[in-house]
């Protein structure tokens, strides 16, 4: 049986329980793989400083993915090693269309670029999640009224908003008409966010094209002279799908996205259950292999 040359985890709904933290049995099982020697990266939807409390509580100092694959990062210093940006010019339109349904845009920079983390554009209120996230990660930001005004336009990453369902459904549906090979566009649930919220929360996002967890891992692995085809990859939400559906062997939670599970290989515990554990020990004692040769 063959083991993986690297395990690639999602952080939200995945590593991370309900409450947003680490449990004793999933770090233990983080513990156990650096002492065999299983290679590890963690691809997370959240920027570095949305989670550098979460890499710091399991020791973690190594490359991660963050912002769904448009960054690759250090998280020991947080040096950009790759990205994705947004072309300056489909920024314009992006903003327009969140500004549409009264949500002000939330523009995520490249941190090690611009010293901070969102540019936050136009003169709405934030939504009370967005108000919550900033406070919980600590995650930092200024307001400009205009996107003229931000002083970083060839740093956004990605283009964001905090709503409804309802209220992100057209804006997605009118940025794929006019825009759909240039951007990457969508809406789903923000889990964490509805079970802060009570009610449910989505995730409006907009990224470069080819901004996607699987991609950046093609990368990372070019760059280490890694076997791309030999990763063990497991996350539950929408943007794990690629991912999931493209590793080695692709490995959803019990609690993913139905978008999710329908595309996976294996199906590990529940988050509530510490199904990284189960995957990281499966791993290691041989019980679970690689479904693909690769070259």
């Amino acid at each position: 049986m063959r083991r993986p040359e690297l395990l690639v985890i999602d952080l939200d709904g995945t590593l991370l329980d309900p409450l947003g933290a680490v449990s004793d049995q999933n770090r233990e099982a983080l513990e156990r793989a650096d002492v065999e020697a299983l290679e590890i990266i963690i691809a997370t939807g959240r920027a570095l400083s949305e989670c550098c409390h979460v890499l710091d509580n399991i020791g973690y100092q190594g490359s991660l993915i963050s912002a769904s694959g448009a960054l690759l990062v250090a998280a020991k210093d947080g040096e950009t090693l790759d990205r994705r940006t947004i072309d300056p010019v489909l920024v314009e339109p992006v903003v327009e269309a969140i500004h549409s349904g009264q949500a002000p845009a939330l523009v995520l920079k490249d941190r090690h670029v611009a010293g901070i983390d969102y540019i936050i554009v136009g003169e709405h209120d934030t939504h009370p999640v967005s108000d919550w996230w900033f406070e919980k990660t600590g995650a930092t930001w200024c307001r400009v009224d205009r996107l003229e005004n931000d002083p970083w336009p060839e740093a956004t990453v990605r283009v964001g908003a905090v709503g409804t369902p309802e209220e992100f459904t057209p804006v997605v549906s009118k940025l794929q008409q006019s825009h759909g090979s240039q951007l990457l566009a969508r809406h789903w649930e923000a889990v964490t966010s509805s079970a802060h919220a009570g009610e449910v929360i989505h995730l409006l996002e907009v990224f470069h094209p080819e901004a996607d967890k699987w991609t950046m891992v093609r990368s990372y692995c070019r760059t280490q002279g890694l076997n791309a085809s030999q990763t063990v990859a497991v996350g539950d939400g929408l943007n794990d799908v690629q991912l999931i559906e493209q590793s080695g062997l692709g490995v959803a939670m019990e609690n993913a996205d139905d978008r999710v599970l329908a595309v996976a290989d294996l199906v590990t515990e529940s988050n509530h259950q510490h199904g990284v554990a189960s995957l990281i020990h499966g791993l290691l004692d041989r019980r679970i292999e690689l479904n693909r040769a690769g070259s």
